[in-house]
């Protein structure tokens, strides 16, 4: 059998049809043979057998994200009683703007320092894992593998922390959206993803995917944040739609290259064509790989909330607001001037409209 076309070296922009067709080829192929045809039970063993076999596991990785949640969730009460609270109020930001500024504000910070960190491993750390996808399995072995790098251990457990703060504060802390239930499960998606991907090392490409992933947070953040500037004092700011609207193409372009491009292109490729042939026949394939569909298939619905938005945007001419809130069925008229527009209906009269009453009157 012939080498994938991307096994030795993945381009920046592989040619998403060759792509897809060896996922077909490859990747499907092992995925169907994977599956428990012999009976749950037979492969619910033999996973179980892989995984008393691969993991690698110590209380370190369960105390340390416990106590970077404890050390994040009180760092944002903190912040936000001592600085992030008094901005808006600094700043005559609306009542909106007041409510919902603090909770991008500090999203925005903690996601720029992940992925800040998550780049610098990836192009300046032991293995190019951008563009060598095979060095994301290429030293794991059944029943052992290379520790993960101090760098690459604790992003690792700063993230499950964060995520760990981000699931707690979904529940606790922040306000109420409408995909609030769809947020939840990819909290725990991909803390299931990162936990299980660094206790059987396969830290490569779980730190190469949260390359892909944490760049969307900081740009959606980003435009949140620069939204709730849009009305301070009860005027309205016109630069701030600007910067606004150029922090949504930001927004909308990185959602398409990271996470609807190079998630399968590279990441997926990566985990079910290239790591099929470094390690043909290794454990793990099947819910790793559903999990990552998963994911993906959460970045296709989100994406139909930005192309919702950019309609309204380009076509409808409106203001940005936050593409996860808009409700389907409600319109969001962002202009308050155009209230002023609006005419209300003349009162009806409550005398008779009938001349001949009003000869009579008179």
């Amino acid at each position: 059998m012939s080498l994938p076309t991307y096994y030795n070296y993945s381009p920046v922009f592989p040619n998403p049809f060759v792509c897809l067709k060896e996922l077909v080829g490859y990747g499907a192929t092992e995925l169907h043979a994977r599956l428990p045809w012999n009976g749950l039970g037979v492969w619910l063993e033999e996973t179980w057998h892989s995984m008393s076999v691969c993991v690698h596991m110590d209380w370190y990785i369960i105390l340390l994200p416990l106590l970077f949640f404890a050390g994040i969730t009180g760092a944002r009460f903190v912040l936000n009683k001592v600085l992030i609270r008094k901005i808006p109020i600094w700043c005559k930001l609306d009542k909106e703007g007041t409510a919902k500024f603090p909770d991008s504000v500090w999203k925005m910070l903690l996601y720029t320092v992940t992925f800040v960190w998550a780049t610098y491993l990836v192009f300046f750390g032991e293995d190019q894992l951008f563009f060598d996808l095979k060095s994301h399995f290429s030293k794991w072995y059944l029943g052992g593998a290379p520790v993960a790098s101090a760098g690459v251990y604790w992003l690792y457990m700063f993230e499950l922390g964060w995520y760990y703060h981000q699931a707690y504060a979904a529940i606790y802390m922040d306000a109420f959206r409408k995909d609030t239930t769809l947020i939840m499960v990819h909290h725990f998606i991909t803390i299931a993803l990162l936990f299980f991907s660094f206790i059987i090392r396969f830290h490569n490409i779980g730190l190469f995917i949260l390359f892909l992933q944490d760049i969307g947070d900081v740009t959606i953040e980003l435009s949140k944040t620069v939204v709730y500037f849009k009305t301070r004092g009860g005027g309205h700011c016109r630069k701030t739609e600007i910067v606004a609207n150029i922090c949504f193409a930001l927004f909308t372009l990185q959602h398409i290259v990271f996470r609807l491009y190079w998630f399968p292109t590279k990441a997926i490729y990566s985990t079910m064509v290239v790591g099929m042939i470094t390690h043909p026949g290794g454990p793990f394939y099947l819910p790793f790989n559903t999990g990552l569909w998963i994911l993906y298939g959460m970045q296709v619905y989100w994406f139909k909330f930005i192309i919702h938005l950019l309609f309204k945007l380009v076509i409808l001419r409106q203001e940005i607001q936050d593409a996860r809130e808009l409700d389907e069925d409600e319109e969001f008229d962002c202009d308050e001037s155009k209230e002023e527009d609006v005419v209300p209906p003349p009162e009806k009269s409550k005398e008779p409209t009938n001349t001949r009453y009003r000869k009579i009157k008179k």
